[in-house]
């Protein structure tokens, strides 16, 4: 049984321990966890009950990295009175894809792979790779990296994108972005076979109809896959955060033209206008969370509050924002990463810049309960 509900719980995900020395040892820093990061990519696999982790951005002067993390029994050890973490490093096999930031990665179940797309190597070093990580989740071995080819025209590089997964049809979708030379994008791509392990992926350049977002970075998307709508919002052009919502109605291309929509959500407030935030999809209950962010991308006001718009995707009622009481202090964060476990009603939080330590990179992992606040 749950030891709270309606709270954020703590798990701190850094512990050091210090050897004695032996014989010509010195003593020697050891780190059980990942190092704190931000624009990481974060997937879950619900079948075995991890998260894992790859990549992201060091806090101070540190470069990007590549290195995979493995949280076991995530969603399970939240649950106890005194949560615990159960991180392992993963050494793949085969030729690891080049350390980066602000890549975007989802998890494929039918298949056991984590793929990944884009992101950069520096601030003005931008990919657009493709790379899979086969049985992602070590349920059948050691996982190996395997860059995918791809056919069609590849979209410019970029990174700080958004990019959603329909399982159904196995095709990407990739939002926006910034291209590492100052431009910020407002296109939408596929990629059909997606998960690199049926045929060979292909990528298409949408043409929505409608009037389409700003250009930005750093927004927030979800994906209502029975419907194939996309609802993007907030993010930044360098500068302010944004507030608005945007919905793309077919959104993998595959059933119609797809169309931009702005949405205009009641509510007697709505969230400040924001950056960097995450948001996650209560599909049942078509309800996006959103969470945290930065009112600029050049601030230092962190937020951390809770909100939810209900009929996020602009079907079946008026959208309307609803801020969100939790119990329990809330971290202070932008740029983390964030998924939704819907069997537990649990949005899972990793990682991203804080106001808690003195380096603002972090390592730690929050469990907001009851996520979806109909509880």
């Amino acid at each position: 049984m749950r030891a709270s509900k309606t709270c954020l719980h703590m798990a701190a995900g850094l512990i050091m321990t210090l050897a004695l020395s032996r014989g010509v040892e010195a003593q020697t820093w050891s780190q059980d966890g990942p190092v704190p990061r931000t624009h990481t990519s974060a997937v879950y696999d619900a079948n075995t009950d991890q998260m894992i982790i790859f990549g992201g951005l060091q806090g101070g002067t540190a470069g990007p990295l590549n290195d995979v993390w493995a949280d076991q029994h995530v969603i399970a050890d939240a649950q106890l009175a005194a949560p615990n973490l159960d991180w392992i490093p993963v050494f793949p096999t085969g030729t690891a894809p080049a350390a980066r930031s602000g890549h975007s990665a989802f998890y494929d179940a039918n298949s056991g792979n984590m793929v990944l797309f884009g992101g950069g190597t520096s601030s003005t070093t931008c990919l657009n790779d493709l790379w899979a990580l086969e049985d992602a989740n070590s349920s059948h071995g050691i996982p190996n990296w395997l860059e995918l080819a791809t056919a069609g025209t590849l979209p410019p590089a970029r990174m700080n994108h958004n990019a959603v997964y329909d399982s159904s049809s196995n095709i990407l979708i990739v939002f926006g972005g910034t291209n590492c030379a100052g431009g910020y994008l407002n296109d939408v791509w596929t990629l059909t076979n997606a998960n690199g392990a049926g045929g060979t992926p292909a990528w298409t350049q949408l043409s929505p109809s409608g009037t389409a977002p700003a250009a930005r970075e750093n927004s927030s998307a979800i994906y209502d896959s029975t419907n194939r709508i996309l609802t993007i919002y907030a993010g930044d052009n360098g500068g302010a955060g944004m507030s608005d919502v945007w919905t793309l109605a077919n959104a993998t291309g595959q059933s119609g033209t797809p169309q931009w929509t702005q949405v205009s959500p009641t509510g007697s407030k709505a969230p400040a206008a924001r950056t960097g935030q995450s948001a996650v999809y209560d599909s049942v209950n078509n309800r996006m969370i959103i969470y945290g962010g930065i009112n600029s991308v050049t601030g230092t006001g962190y937020l951390n509050d809770t909100w939810i718009l209900s009929y996020a995707n602009d079907i079946g009622g008026t959208p309307a924002w609803t801020a969100l009481k939790v119990t329990g202090t809330a971290p202070l964060r932008r740029f983390h990463s964030a998924f939704y476990d819907s069997a537990d009603n649990d949005m899972i939080v990793f990682g991203g810049d804080s106001q808690i330590t003195t380096s603002p990179a972090d390592d730690r992992t929050f469990v907001l309960s009851d996520a979806n606040g109909l509880n």
